[in-house]
């Protein structure tokens, strides 16, 4: 059956590797939906284009108008939301309502919320029955946009899912993408540009690492996913590989190596702790149990990450 899906947010960071892969799909009439008004970029180019104004009821209505399918992406990054916190509560979870009250009765929705919610220096094993803990302005608008979700699922206006993803890296699109702040990203692109890393922790914190490519598939999994599976609605989405921030640099300097011919110098600036990080599981197994299958290795994102670091910035 044909999904009419739309990507809010469609031109992003993780909104522009989702609608490379969605494009695919002959069973899908992708519509991305921008702020601006912008032609279908090359990566899906019989994707129809929306722009909408967030400010104006009619504009989101014709935005969902035969929608079947929603993946909301629209937030502002955790810099940006620290910096701004009014902006933030604005555009993270005012404009989710808004989006959520013009859907067709049982249109699925996808929320693309954070591992952040459950508070920060995360240690033990954490699932969905841990109890959340936002420490900022970031966490705190996708909790609340989370409960949004959650009400219009369990009140039978549609059919909700909140993903709490992990610490997701890879390569965007198009190097202008507000996504070179992250660990992994940053610490990639340190390392073709300046032919080092600098840590500015002592990189002992362990942090669970997701493919961009998994998140993908995930969200496609989402999509296709049987109502019945969708329960409460709210699931973690973690990766393979737990590390230490030390590790994936190290990991990193040797895949520089064999995909560059070179190895960063790394700089570690922080003073290790007298204790070290307790271990740390981030539990997916409630949304593997739907079915759901990860298949992308780390290594081959990051290289995947350190050829497109060298085309915009080597």
């Amino acid at each position: 059956m044909t999904k009419n899906v739309l990507l809010t947010g469609g031109f992003g960071t993780l909104g522009g590797r989702l609608a490379a892969i969605l494009a695919q799909n002959s069973e899908i009439n992708l519509r991305l939906a921008s702020r601006d008004k912008r032609s279908a970029p090359k990566w899906a180019p019989r994707a129809d284009t929306h722009e909408v104004d967030f400010e104006n009821t009619g504009s989101i209505k014709d935005m969902v108008r035969d929608i079947t399918h929603v993946v909301h992406l629209v937030a502002m990054t955790d810099f940006e939301s620290r910096a701004e916190p009014e902006k933030a509560k604005h555009v993270n979870t005012e404009y989710t309502r808004r989006v959520l009250e013009q859907c067709q009765k049982n249109t699925r929705f996808i929320y693309l919320s954070t591992i952040q919610v459950y508070g920060s220096n995360l240690t033990g094993s954490i699932s969905e029955k841990t109890a959340t803990n936002p420490s900022d302005i970031y966490s705190q608008t996708h909790l609340d946009a989370e409960s949004l979700v959650k009400s219009a699922h369990t009140n039978g206006q549609v059919q909700g899912l909140s993903l709490r993803n992990a610490n997701g890296f890879g390569a965007p699109m198009s190097p202008d993408a507000k996504i070179w702040q992250i660990i992994a990203n940053d610490l990639c692109r340190q390392a073709v540009e300046k032919k080092q890393m600098v840590l500015k922790s002592h990189g002992m914190q362990l942090r669970n690492f997701i493919p961009f490519t998994d998140i993908c598939i995930a969200v496609d999994h989402s999509l296709k996913m049987s109502a019945e599976l969708i329960g409460d609605g709210t699931f973690n989405l973690g990766g393979e590989t737990t590390l230490e921030i030390l590790k994936m640099a190290e990991l990193i300097a040797t895949r520089c190596e064999a995909m560059l011919g070179f190895t960063p110098e790394l700089e570690v600036l922080g003073t290790p702790p007298e204790v070290l990080p307790e271990t740390f599981i981030y539990d997916s197994t409630k949304l593997k149990s739907t079915g759901l299958q990860l298949k992308t290795r780390l290594t081959d994102e990051i290289d995947g990450l350190l050829r497109a670091c060298q085309t915009w910035f080597g």
